[in-house]
């Protein structure tokens, strides 16, 4: 087994900020092509990511990168998430995945962009 495979499965295996916080904002995040869904719980204070939990219920794949991209965006500003790039999180599990397999990797990533996209939008018309 070579790394890439020894890291992803250690992250599908041992999830991450595995979990859920109570009464924090909750996004559902869904990839339709293979039936991949996610709950990601959020706390934000001061705008950085204090906390990030999550149930999921997907692939392999699904579950170690949304483990690797939680770890890596905890503490982030909103502003910071805004700027990683979908080559950025490959980067982070080691592999750009072929096509029919990107989705797996970037739908929980594109939801809390997403969350952060309304927040700074939010911010700035106020």
């Amino acid at each position: 087994m070579d790394i890439y495979q020894e890291f992803i499965m250690d992250h599908a295996k041992n999830p991450r900020n595995s979990g859920r916080i109570k009464g924090e904002i909750k996004i559902a995040a869904a990839n339709q092509l293979c039936g991949d869904k996610a709950d990601i719980y959020i706390k934000i204070k001061k705008n950085k990511l204090a906390d990030i939990k999550y149930e999921i219920d997907g692939c392999i794949l699904s579950k170690a990168a949304l483990s690797i991209f939680s770890e890596h965006i905890k503490t982030k500003s909103m502003k910071t998430i805004l700027k990683i790039k979908n080559k950025d999180i490959f980067k982070l599990i080691g592999a750009e995945p072929g096509p029919s397999r990107q989705k797996c990797v970037l739908f929980a990533a594109e939801a809390i962009r997403s969350l952060a996209l309304n927040r700074q939008k939010a911010k700035i018309s106020k």
